[in-house]
């Protein structure tokens, strides 16, 4: 407990937090508002809604990229907050001008832009906590940062799954929109007074720019550590992405609902990262990475089977609650060795270039394995595809034992 008590003497990681925690909000409510508006207009359609998500995924290959650059020139808490004013607006404009229409082309758009934002956000929300912990707070503090990202994730998912089926989509958009100001507000307010200089000032010319691009790739690719974490991140998304789209139709049409037990379990998944991101925490920086990484992925595949089988053969929202939850626990560990052995490894210059084309590595796993299962589940059955799921996570963890390279790699950061 006392090294979270110690992240809480520092006032600006207190004020970061703090406006993450609007922001992560919102980004909930936006998911489980697209789940509701695709089970009412496309029920049971696996496919229409990998087609919407990988729309949000889009705009990361054409702007994560010179997104980093920007993000290490500029001031990344001021990034932050245009990203979250730039979204409160666009959020808003979709229930008063889109939803109405029949065409699904202005909605796709909409949501093309509101995730450009996210672009420069969510590197200079990464990239940004070196800047304000001393090195050797630094695992804890992305501990803590996980921390509230789940806890608002909790609320956004929880509440929005339940605010959607009662109060509809088109008042839950209002709501999201005002969400997105609360953070913006938020991040105007509380880090008005703050000294720390979170970026590399300078003009961003052509050549310069050119050149601040190929050196954030060139890292990616030639670094031991960042090669290791883009990896590990590749086939964590990968994984997810076959999971994603199924698990949200496969919930749908076992409990014969649009969004409230998506949003229940979500909530539950969120839980246990809160738990495991604490635990992981305090015990963290005395456990090997290799072996925490391995075990967690084998334990992350356990739960998904368990979760299938219990839901598919049982109907247990206590069993279904209990699996996502194990989950969730053994989920933080990876995130947050991953994100930790790139603070330690990478100069603080080089944070939003590198956690830019993480993102780009993500979203590709992540996208093109999303959309694959979508379509495999428009004619398979999907507990079968979920525990060929499970199957995976727990292969992969495995040869992760085995390999040893891992292990020589992440020790020498």
């Amino acid at each position: 407990m006392k090294e979270y008590k110690k992240l809480l003497k520092n006032r600006e990681f207190v004020l970061y937090s703090i406006g993450q925690a609007f922001s992560q909000f919102g980004d909930r409510l936006v998911q489980i508002v697209l789940i509701g508006y695709v089970y009412k207009r496309w029920p049971g359609s696996t496919f229409q809604l990998a087609k919407l998500f990988s729309i949000t995924v889009l705009p990361s290959f054409i702007l994560s990229p010179i997104a980093g650059v920007f993000v290490d020139r500029w001031d990344r808490k001021k990034v932050m907050l245009i990203s979250d004013v730039l979204r409160a607006v666009l959020v808003l404009l979709v229930p008063i001008f889109i939803l109405s229409t029949e065409s699904i082309l202005p909605l796709y758009a909409a949501l093309f832009l509101i995730f450009s934002a996210a672009c420069f956000f969510l590197p200079a929300k990464f990239a940004i906590i070196p800047r304000l912990v001393p090195k050797e707070d630094i695992l804890v503090a992305n501990s803590a940062s996980s921390i509230v990202w789940v806890i608002s994730g909790i609320a956004g998912f929880s509440l929005g799954g339940i605010l959607a089926e009662w109060a509809g989509l088109k008042n839950s958009l209002y709501a999201n929109a005002a969400v997105y100001g609360l953070s913006a507000t938020s991040f105007l307010i509380l880090f008005h007074a703050s000294k720390t200089k979170t970026f590399e000032p300078g003009p961003v010319k052509k050549e310069t720019f050119l050149r601040d691009l190929s050196i954030g790739l060139k890292t990616l690719i030639t670094d031991r550590n960042a090669r290791l974490v883009a990896g590990l991140f590749f086939t964590l998304a990968s994984l997810i992405g076959l999971i994603y789209v199924v698990g949200v139709v496969f919930v749908q049409e076992t409990l014969k609902s649009m969004t409230k037990y998506v949003g229940l379990f979500g909530m539950f998944l969120f839980i246990g990262i809160l738990a495991g991101s604490y635990g992981y925490g305090r015990v963290g920086p005395k456990l090997s990475k290799t072996k925490t990484v391995s075990t967690s992925l084998i334990l992350m595949g356990i739960s998904i089977l368990t979760f299938s089988l219990g839901l598919a053969f049982t109907g247990s929202i206590r069993l279904g609650g209990a699996a996502m939850f194990f989950l969730g626990l053994f989920i933080a560990p990876v995130y947050i060795t991953a994100n930790t052995v790139i603070h330690e490894s990478i100069e603080h210059k080089l944070g939003g270039r590198i956690f830019s084309s993480l993102g780009i590595v993500m979203n590709t796993g992540f996208l093109i394995f999303m959309l694959v299962s979508s379509r495999l589940a428009e004619n398979m059955n999907k507990m079968t595809m979920l525990l060929f799921c499970g199957f995976c996570f727990i292969i992969v963890g495995s040869l992760s034992f085995l390999a040893g390279g891992l292990k020589r790699t992440i020790s020498s950061s």
